[in-house]
C-alpha cells in the first residue's frame, strides 16, 4: 500500500484571520542561536496580546501545538522541526517601563514585556541608573526565556529581581502571578499549564551607573573568556549536578575538541557544545548522549540537559 503524505491542518486557511507577519514551512534555524532547526509548520510573529489570545484560541480548538519561540537560545530545534505554530512576540511584547516606589525613591518596579531581548534590557536600565539585571548582561535570549528557565550565572538568577509575572491562561483570561506561585527553582520554573508569558515585573535598585556598567563589563569580559560566545551554541548543554560543575567533569575525561558532524565540544568550555560547520540536531544529540555515557560510567553521575529539546526527528 503506498503512504499518501498529508498536512493535519489547512494552517494557511485557519490563520488567515489572525494579525501578523506568517511564513510556512520555515526554517528555524536562523532563529536559534546555535543555528539549527528543522521548518516549522506555520511561525507567525504577533505584535499584540489580543492576537496572541485570537491565535491562542484557534490553536485550543483544533488542537494544534503552540510553541514560544522567544529569543531561540538554550534551545535544539530537531531536524524535522516542529510540528504546529511556532511563535514570535515582537511590538507590545518588546516594551518597558519603570516606575519608582511611592514611599522608597530608592526602589523602583519595571513593567516588562517577555519578547524583550535579556542582555539589552540589563544595559538600558544600567544607563539609566538601575541595579538588579547586572548578572544577565550577556545571557542571551528573551526576558520570557530567562523567567521559564530561572536564568542566571554566578552572579545572581531571575528569582532574586522577578515579582510577579503577567501570564495568558488557556482559557483566554489574562492572571497576575506572584513569584511565589511560580515554582522557581534552579533553571527551572511551574507555570499553569497551556499559560503563555505576557510581561513581568522585576524589582530593581537605584545606584550609579558608572558602577553598574563596570560590575557588567567585568562579568561579560569574564564571560567572553571562558564561553564559546563567537561561535553558535545554545549555551550550558547540561544543568550542574549537586555539588559539581557539569564542565569540569566533562573536561576532565579529555573530551574538549571531540566532535560528531558538525558539532563539537567546545574546547574554551567543555558544558558548550559549538555549531562549527552545517551541524544538524542529530549531531549534537548523539554528542550529548556519548557525553551523558561517558560521565556515568566514569562517576556514576547522570547529566541532565539544561538545553531545552523540541521538534521530531527527521
Amino acid at each position: 500500500m503506498a503512504l499518501v503524505s498529508c498536512l493535519r491542518w489547512d494552517l494557511p486557511s485557519l490563520l488567515r484571520e489572525i494579525p501578523g507577519h506568517k511564513e510556512f514551512g520555515r526554517s528555524l534555524a536562523p532563529f536559534t542561536s546555535i543555528r539549527i532547526g528543522g521548518p516549522a509548520d506555520a511561525l507567525v510573529r504577533l505584535e499584540s496580546v489580543e492576537a496572541l489570545r485570537r491565535l491562542q484560541a484557534v490553536a485550543q480548538e483544533h488542537a494544534i501545538p503552540l510553541f514560544i519561540l522567544g529569543g531561540g537560545s538554550n534551545l535544539l530545534i530537531r531536524d524535522g522541526g516542529l510540528r504546529g505554530i511556532a511563535v514570535l512576540l515582537r511590538g507590545a511584547f518588546r516594551t518597558y517601563k519603570v516606575q519608582r516606589c511611592a514611599t522608597v525613591s530608592a526602589v523602583a518596579q519595571a513593567q516588562v514585556g517577555v519578547g524583550y531581548p535579556l542582555s539589552r534590557l540589563a544595559l538600558q536600565l544600567a544607563r539609566q541608573g538601575w541595579s538588579g539585571l547586572e548578572f544577565a548582561y550577556g545571557i542571551p535570549g528573551t526576558l520570557g526565556g530567562a523567567m521559564v528557565m530561572n536564568a542566571g550565572t554566578n552572579l545572581g538568577e531571575m528569582s532574586q529581581v522577578l515579582m510577579s509575572a503577567r501570564v495568558l491562561l488557556a482559557d483566554g483570561q489574562e492572571q497576575h502571578l506572584p513569584v511565589s506561585a511560580l515554582g522557581l527553582r534552579y533553571r527551572g520554573s511551574s507555570y499553569p499549564a497551556g499559560a503563555v508569558l505576557l510581561a513581568a515585573t522585576l524589582r530593581l535598585q537605584a545606584g550609579e551607573r558608572e558602577r553598574i556598567e563596570g560590575a557588567m563589563r567585568e562579568a561579560y569580559e569574564r564571560r567572553q573568556r571562558t564561553q564559546p560566545l563567537s561561535q553558535p551554541n545554545a549555551g550550558s548543554i547540561f544543568k550542574n549536578p549537586p555539588g559539581q560543575a557539569a564542565g569540569r567533569l566533562i573536561e576532565a575525561l579529555g573530551l574538549k575538541g571531540v566532535r560528531i558532524g558538525g558539532a563539537m565540544i567546545s574546547p574554551v568550555h567543555a558544558n558548550f557544545i559549538v555549531n562549527v560547520g552545517r551541524a544538524t540536531a542529530a549531531d549534537v544529540e548523539a554528542l550529548m548522549a556519548q557525553v551523558q555515557e561517558r560521565v556515568r560510567a566514569t562517576y556514576d553521575i547522570n547529566l541532565a540537559p539544561e538545553v531545552h529539546i523540541v521538534g521530531e526527528e527527521e
